[in-house]
């Protein structure tokens, strides 16, 4: 496969552009675009009524997609491909389409949250939605997706140190029936963070005063296996995720096979558990749709049934599912097997994509590039030699978007360099800050599959 070459890609497009007499430029580095177009005076629709937008200002990414930058109602949106476009008016109905399936989006969680008796608020010229709750009065609780919402670090967060910035990220609760449920439910998870800083804080003092000075190396927080159960009957098994949890895993929960898809839009759940009923949806198909989301190509996924059948059983192990369980679910009994299937290679693959990508790696005093990237993780060709399984700050740029994402890294194992072969080392993602994740995934849609290899 020809290697990519982003210069290429954005003369090409900045070629484009300018034949659809849109407004462009070469960025910084020549690697992608930046243009300003005027809209046509048609309002956009929000869950409040029509807003009005002038303009657009987006950069290139990649050879046929576009990223929003300003105004910042339409930054929420996702990178929009305009490979098909022949003019700007096409450009502009790409961009109107993916603002109609956000505020849809949009408008289904406000309603959501206003039939259970939360007052909800419009913030970002009306592209998010925020809300607080009871016994919170300072904080703003504000949507990521219809799935998710984000703590602030003010109020009660204010100054709190967290190992991962995505622990002030936590599911909609869709079972909550009052907003009271649904603010004891966030401030439950707030508490859960305040304690957490507090063990952190403890743990910091403590090894400072039993420091050994012929210890070199830091001592590395255990990594959360990430764990997502899809379906009615799973989300509301509330001893299951407690006892999940206090094994060391991070649980998120969907309602059905839409929002368990939906999850991975935006995250790499390594182990999934879904209902074998979940309304209309089979657990099975789930399987078979999962082997279709981009940079995934085998997810362990283990089906709940009601009782005992043997002839779900065969369809389950037909599709490839990793597993057939009864309720009630023993996680004590089933817990070692479940941490088996997240380390088995063969259970958990993801995509690798070749791309060569500038990144800095803590630690490390040579050039560092990366060459090989995936979901899971990456391969940084460096001369360094770098100590295994410790945690490196990482930050990985991303020229066609002139933009980068930081990220902490643990390094699994260094090769050493052979004949021409340059060495580097292999590093699994252990947590990202902020929506990095997410970003990180939507660059991944924008480039060709190379070698298929667990990460």
């Amino acid at each position: 496969m020809a290697t990519a070459d982003p210069q290429s890609d954005a003369r090409n497009f900045l070629r484009r552009l300018t034949e659809m007499s849109v407004k462009a430029r070469l960025m910084d580095g020549g690697r992608c675009v930046l243009a300003s177009m005027r809209l046509q005076p048609i309002p956009f629709d929000t869950p409040s009524g029509p807003t009005s937008i002038d303009q657009v200002i987006f950069s290139s990414v990649g050879r046929d997609r576009i990223k929003c930058l300003k105004p910042r109602a339409l930054f929420q949106l996702p990178m929009i491909r305009i490979a098909d476009c022949r003019d700007s008016i096409s450009i502009e109905a790409c961009i109107r389409l993916a603002w109609r399936k956000h505020i849809e989006e949009l408008a289904e969680a406000s309603k959501w949250l206003r039939g259970i008796g939360t007052d909800v608020m419009e913030l970002e010229e009306r592209s998010l939605i925020g809300f607080r709750i009871e016994g919170e009065p300072d904080m703003r609780i504000t949507l990521l997706d219809r799935r998710h919402m984000i703590l602030p670090s003010h109020g009660r967060l204010s100054g709190i140190s967290l190992q991962r910035a995505e622990d002030r990220t936590i599911p909609i609760d869709r079972m909550a029936r009052t907003s009271a449920e649904l603010g004891i439910g966030v401030s439950t998870r707030i508490e859960e963070l305040v304690r957490m800083d507090r063990r952190l804080r403890e743990d910091e003092r403590r090894a400072a005063m039993n420091t050994d000075p012929d210890r070199s190396s830091e001592s590395m927080p255990a990594r959360q296996i990430r764990l997502l159960l899809v379906g009615p009957r799973l989300a509301r098994e509330q001893h299951c995720i407690e006892s999940l949890r206090m094994r060391h895993y991070k649980v998120d929960t969907a309602l059905d096979e839409r929002d368990g898809l939906a999850v991975f839009d935006h995250s790499s759940p390594e182990l999934v558990l879904a209902d074998m009923k979940m309304n209309r949806d089979e657990g099975t198909s789930f399987v078979l749709a999962l082997r279709r989301v981009t940079g995934i190509e085998e997810i362990p996924v283990v089906l709940v049934d009601e009782t005992r059948r043997d002839s779900r059983r065969d369809s389950a192990r037909q599709v490839g599912a990793a597993g057939y369980l009864v309720y009630p679910i023993d996680v004590q009994r089933i817990a070692d097997r479940l941490d088996e299937l997240v380390t088995e290679p063969r259970r958990r693959r993801y995509t690798r994509y070749s791309r060569r990508l500038p990144v800095q790696l803590s630690g490390s005093t040579e050039p560092c590039i990366v060459t090989s990237l995936g979901r899971g993780g990456m391969f940084v060709a460096t001369d360094d030699s770098i100590e295994t399984h410790t945690l490196r700050e990482c930050r990985l740029s991303l020229p066609e978007l002139d933009d980068q994402v930081t990220c902490e890294t643990e390094v699994i194992y260094q090769r050493e360099r052979v004949g021409t072969a340059r060495g580097g080392v292999g590093v699994r993602f252990h947590s990202f800050a902020g929506r990095d994740e997410y970003r990180l995934i939507d660059y991944l849609r924008t480039i060709n599959p190379s070698v298929s290899a667990a990460t």
